[in-house]
């Protein structure tokens, strides 16, 4: 299977601290604006690991931070949170808390200091957050002020540029419950600690790319590169056994200037949502209900809302990415170029080979991807779900790439999971293994065999946390689909 922040003005951003003509070591990046090759000065871009809490005497001292803040005890609060911060860098949420404190504590240089050392690191996660709240009013009223505006003008353009490299995925950045339906509620509000990350292999740091409240359900890419989709789910609606979602919020990003629309709120109760790009090249939000009516979105002109698309307008083009309450699979085109296969066959062809490649189990169709250059291509098993949900079966999955070239397969690996994968290039391949809390994204490189997995530690996947549905999502798009289906509302 396949916030929107202020921009201030360059200028602004020259006169504060000078503007460079040459790149910084260590990940410095351009200012945003279009056409201009301008480089500032940065910080180090992203993060080296967003996923590690501090542990031992650093937890201890996290909490040790925070009960300083809730008391109004600045140099307690600074004191633990800058040990903290020392010893996990990339803990954001202590980090911010030292910011607080700092200012709290009437140190707003010091405090200024650790607020650029959170741009680079989440930039959409933390910028424009001091613009209001009584908290903060003596350092707007402070001559350090004007500085905290340069620093988001600064940090805004190197945080977007690199985001055309590497991919992006949903992870959970805590541990996540399962939604519960207290006494009987028809209605429950959904947390499940969810954000969408963007990951170079390359330098090897991540950025965050939403800010949702940990509610960032699933993500589409749009064809060009240049816009990410997103689904953010806050509530979900369960009856004679059946989830939907309830007023989803639909969002796009842009990947080159940040600039994020939406996400607008589209009231009602939808069982799937679709996420991708028709033939125009708008983004497109597909909205179905219980009995099969749906209706496509997109936003209006002015960026103001949603807007209900009509005609050839709701045909996708190329990928897209649907989600249930229970379960999120991406679906590329259903004929893969080359190659013939029946779904659940245990063989198919490839074109220039005389030989067919034969599996030892039934193949999933829609696993079958091609690497940019055709050298390899991914296949996969078909899952069965439900037998491994009702405990009748612990079977794992398997993942192959065969090698046109070479006429060879291997296994990449074994799991529960319905192997998503991404090629980055003709040697690098990004595939899912595990599902839920288990879920982890790996990065497998053909040249040197290597098997990298990123550091998650709470589920993550390549369009949303991957999950065990009975009756997965096995088939592609039908290129009608939408003219079929735009006639319910």
């Amino acid at each position: 299977m396949r916030f929107r922040v202020t921009l201030y003005a360059a200028a602004l951003a020259c006169a504060f601290v000078g503007c460079k003509k040459s790149q910084p070591p260590g990940g410095g990046g351009a200012s945003g604006g279009s056409g201009d090759t301008t480089v500032v000065q940065t910080q180090p871009i992203g993060m080296a690991d967003p996923f590690s809490p501090p542990k031992n005497d650093a937890a201890k001292l996290l909490e040790t931070g925070f009960t300083g803040l809730r008391q109004k005890k600045a140099p307690v609060a600074i004191a633990a949170l800058q040990n903290v911060v020392g010893d996990t860098p990339d803990y954001t949420a202590a980090r911010w808390g030292l910011v607080r404190g700092l200012v709290m504590g009437g140190r707003f240089e010091d405090a200024v200091k650790q607020y650029e050392e959170l741009l680079a690191r989440d930039f959409v996660g933390y910028a424009g957050k001091m613009a209001s709240g009584k908290e903060f009013e003596a350092l707007r009223a402070s001559p350090q002020w004007p500085k905290v505006g340069e620093l988001e003008a600064r940090y805004r353009g190197p945080y977007a540029r690199g985001l055309d490299k590497g991919f992006f995925f949903v992870a959970r950045t805590r541990s996540a419950a399962e939604p519960a339906f207290a006494g009987g509620a028809l209605e429950t509000s959904l947390s499940l600690k969810q954000e969408v990350f963007h990951y170079d292999p390359d330098t090897k740091r991540y950025r965050r790319v939403t800010d949702t409240d940990g509610r960032a359900f699933a993500i589409d890419r749009a064809p060009d590169g240049k816009s990410l989709l997103f689904l953010v789910a806050p509530k979900l609606h369960r009856e004679n056994g059946v989830d939907s979602f309830v007023d989803p919020r639909l969002g796009v990003i842009d990947l080159t200037t940040l600039e994020t629309v939406g996400p607008f709120v589209e009231k009602g109760r939808f069982d799937q949502v679709g996420l991708g790009t028709n033939r125009t090249g708008q983004p497109m939000f597909t909205l179905i209900v219980t009995s099969g009516a749906s209706a496509a979105y997109t936003f209006d002109t002015a960026k103001t809302g949603l807007a209900k698309l009509e005609g050839d307008n709701v045909i996708p083009a190329g990928g897209e990415t649907r989600a249930w309450p229970n379960q999120v699979a991406h679906f590329d085109d259903k004929a893969v170029p080359g190659v013939k296969i029946q779904d659940g066959a245990t063989q198919f062809l490839v074109d220039g080979v005389d030989q067919p490649v034969i599996a030892a189990r039934p193949i999933a169709q829609s696993s079958l991807g091609w690497s940019p250059g055709r050298s390899r291509l991914t296949y996969a098993g078909k899952l069965d779900a439900c037998k491994i949900l009702k405990g009748e079966s612990k079977d794992k999955n398997e993942l192959y790439v065969y090698d046109k070239t070479r006429r060879t397969a291997q296994r990449v690996a074994a799991s529960v999971s319905p192997f998503e994968t991404l090629w980055l290039d003709d040697d690098r391949l990004v595939y899912e293994g595990g599902v839920g809390k288990d879920g982890k994204i790996h990065i497998y490189t053909f040249s040197s065999h290597a098997d990298e997995a990123l550091g998650t530690r709470h589920g993550a996947g390549l369009y949303g946390v991957p999950t065990l549905a009975c009756e997965q999502a096995e088939s592609g798009i039908d290129e009608d689909m939408g003219e079929e289906e735009s006639q319910g509302d």
